[in-house]
């Protein structure tokens, strides 16, 4: 990481969207222009699992740095990083953008030998759950799962403490916590409006740059 200079503050970025939205990509960039600790959800789901109070610790520990850079696409357990973060930077593309980058993804992983899911049937089986994401698919109870954590959460307190985002994690279970749609996760992220950046294209992305070098030294 790079030392934080006289006069540049240290930011703290939230990085959420669905896969192939550039996540992992915008997120490198942002932590190695402004000198911010980058932590990926794929490095932190191969650690975790689906233990959810080892993604509650890792958040914790998180927000109590100065400044970070996170991308994924989880909901609930980080909860504390939205709550923290300076900006909420969301990742809305297109699904054949996203497609083209999943499959382009999946085929330099695997002849770089370094693809944890290798195989198309793990490529066609994620490419379908993600087209589910973009189009908004999903199951009748999952909807109706999905608008009780979204009730509950508009009347959450600002900031929970591990005990109680546990309680949530265990009553939503994994696909909530990994936004089932895309429709729900822009639905839990209006809480945090002031502070949501959305980015659909490369003119949003290079103002979104130009934003973060200007907040970085006031």
């Amino acid at each position: 990481m790079l030392p934080q200079t006289k006069g540049h503050r240290m930011l703290k970025i939230q990085i959420l969207g669905g896969p192939g939205s550039g996540k992992t990509t915008l997120g490198a960039e942002i932590g190695t222009r402004f000198g911010l600790p980058f932590y990926e959800m794929d490095v932190l789901g191969m650690k975790n699992g689906t233990k959810h109070t080892a993604w509650i610790e890792d958040a914790f520990a998180i927000i109590a740095l100065p400044g970070w850079v996170i991308e994924g696409g989880a909901m609930i357990w980080n909860d504390p990083i939205l709550d923290h973060a300076d900006y909420i930077v969301l990742l809305e593309v297109p699904w054949r953008t996203a497609a083209y980058r999943i499959v382009r993804r999946h085929i330099i992983k695997s002849l770089r030998g370094i693809n944890p899911y290798p195989g198309i049937k793990s490529l066609i089986s994620f490419l379908r759950n993600s087209r589910r994401y973009y189009l908004n698919q999903c199951r009748p109870d999952l909807v109706e799962r999905m608008n009780r954590c979204l009730e509950e959460q508009r009347t959450l307190p600002a900031s929970l403490d591990p005990e109680q985002l546990l309680t949530r994690c265990e009553t939503y279970g994994v696909e909530i916590i990994q936004a089932p749609t895309a429709t729900f996760r822009r639905q839990y992220l209006e809480k945090y409006t002031q502070k949501l950046i959305v980015v659909r294209n490369n003119a949003d992305r290079a103002r979104l740059l130009d934003l973060l070098a200007q907040e970085r030294v006031h």
